[in-house]
């Protein structure tokens, strides 16, 4: 008897454009990836944003359902989404997928370059999807992760207990970066130290500075609230060109969590440190 994932796999390359799913592994779709949606392609040759030109490589797509995005982006079942497919026709009209996409353009709506995407659609191919796209993000990040703290200066887990205006140094300029020459709006979040896993004890505080602009460069990137609880690893400021900052007249240096993979659940502290254990 098959099962439930031999009928899907069957299923998929059996389907035109499956070639899509062949050329590249699930690990490396989601690994490249940082928009990952469910839909329907309504129109080829089109567009649904006024940024970007149609082409033979743009097409519309009805999202049915999201299932990875960065939480700036504002992105939901029932949008139409610009995107910019790998290869001119490779969708058509009706065409039913799981798209891996970047961001590109975020504007009067959205517009995403595909990396690549997984035909079909039906509820049993959006649950296979969710549990799919997670057990690879989670197979992924292990390793990512594992290198990703080996490189950070300090990993905590605890409470933003302040955000505040980014105090640089010597009045450096807060757009000052490798990034985007945009202006990043810098703030700063003092965090309550609860765990030192790496680099910090347990009531410390730490200041990390994050960016506050919507300009495209900065989707993505982590952002912190008053009260937010995590496990956060943290790199020495390199950024702003302003490496310390002053807690209670006292200068201190300063740190950035900039990836997808610096801010994390509180509860992965566990994780961390069992990742830390293993040769």
């Amino acid at each position: 008897m098959y099962t439930r994932s031999a009928m899907f796999l069957a299923v998929l390359l059996a389907l035109p454009g499956a070639a899509a799913l062949g050329q590249m592994s699930q690990a490396t779709l989601v690994k490249q990836s940082d928009i990952i949606f469910i839909g329907t392609v309504t129109q080829v040759g089109a567009v649904a944003v006024p940024e970007v030109p149609a082409s033979n490589r743009t097409v519309v797509v009805h999202v049915e359902q999201v299932l990875e995005k960065p939480a700036a982006v504002a992105l939901g079942a029932g949008d139409s989404v610009t995107v910019q497919t790998a290869q001119p026709g490779s969708l058509k009209p009706g065409s039913q997928a799981t798209f891996y996409t970047t961001g590109w353009i975020f504007g009067q709506g959205v517009a995403v370059r595909e990396v690549g995407h997984e035909p079909g659609h039906s509820p049993v191919v959006v649950a296979d999807q969710q549990a799919a796209v997670a057990r690879a993000r989670l197979g992924m990040n292990d390793a990512e992760l594992k290198a990703h703290i080996q490189k950070a200066a300090m990993v905590v887990a605890g409470r933003v207990e302040q955000v505040r205006p980014a105090e640089l140094a010597g009045g450096a300029p807060a757009h000052r970066t490798r990034i985007s020459e945009h202006d990043p709006q810098w703030q700063e979040a003092i965090i309550q130290v609860q765990d030192g896993i790496k680099g910090a004890q347990a009531g410390e505080q730490v200041v990390v500075r994050f960016p506050t602009s919507l300009d495209v460069a900065w989707v993505g990137t982590p952002r912190f609230a008053v009260g937010q609880e995590g496990t956060f690893v943290l790199h020495k400021d390199s950024i702003t060109g302003s490496p310390e900052t002053v807690i209670a007249g006292r200068s201190v240096p300063a740190y950035t969590a900039l990836h997808k993979l610096d801010v994390l659940p509180k509860q992965d502290a566990l994780r961390i440190r069992v990742l830390m254990k293993k040769p």
